[in-house]
């Protein structure tokens, strides 16, 4: 018994490392292209409207691809956290703050996680037909992202990361793993 509980561990341990190594490797990739769309996943804003350095370092690779010409519009999306300020409107502000036009962004406060936000980008895109979007979050959820994109049926989307690493991603890339197998399976 001891050793099946061994191997299978072992399978387990091999799995994960596969995994964090497929998913770093496909998220750390930089977007050279162009694309009609950006869309940032949220992250924490704190009180006053605030973004976490989590969250500023995505919505400034948005930005340098905005100001770079490679994207017309930024779609932000998040949720209302626990501070109580609409993620996507902290980022909408921060956006025009940095001299990004108002009327090139869209604003999604229903996105309360990836699929939320995969599903509602693209019900919002019915009306605009953009044909091409790249993805903008941290390096660890990109691969998860995408497959959710792809999987409801948006087909053409690319991927870019925040330059904003820290300690604490090793926490979230020890959560993708489950993550991603579980959006395979509920949605």
């Amino acid at each position: 018994m001891r050793k099946k509980l061994k191997i299978i561990a072992g399978i387990l341990a091999a799995w994960f490392l596969v995994h964090c190594i497929w998913v770093s490797v496909e998220g750390l990739r930089s977007f050279r292209g162009k694309a009609d769309v950006a869309v940032v996943l949220g992250n924490t804003v704190y009180e006053r409207g605030d973004l976490s350095p989590w969250l500023k370092g995505r919505v400034d690779a948005a930005l340098e691809l905005y100001r770079h010409a490679q994207v017309k519009k930024i779609f932000v999306s998040g949720s209302i956290g626990d501070s109580k300020f609409p993620e996507a409107d902290a980022m909408r502000n921060y956006l025009v703050g940095n001299g990004v036009d108002s009327t090139a962004i869209i604003v999604d406060n229903l996105g309360a996680n990836s699929y939320c936000t995969a599903r509602n980008f693209i019900n919002w895109n019915k009306t605009q037909p953009y044909r091409s979007a790249v993805i903008v979050t941290s390096y660890y959820h990109v691969t998860r992202c995408k497959y959710i994109f792809r999987k409801l049926g948006f087909t053409n989307v690319k991927s870019d990361h925040s330059r904003a690493y820290f300690w604490q991603d090793i926490f979230g890339m020890a959560r993708e793993f489950p993550a991603f197998y579980k959006y395979m399976i509920i949605y």
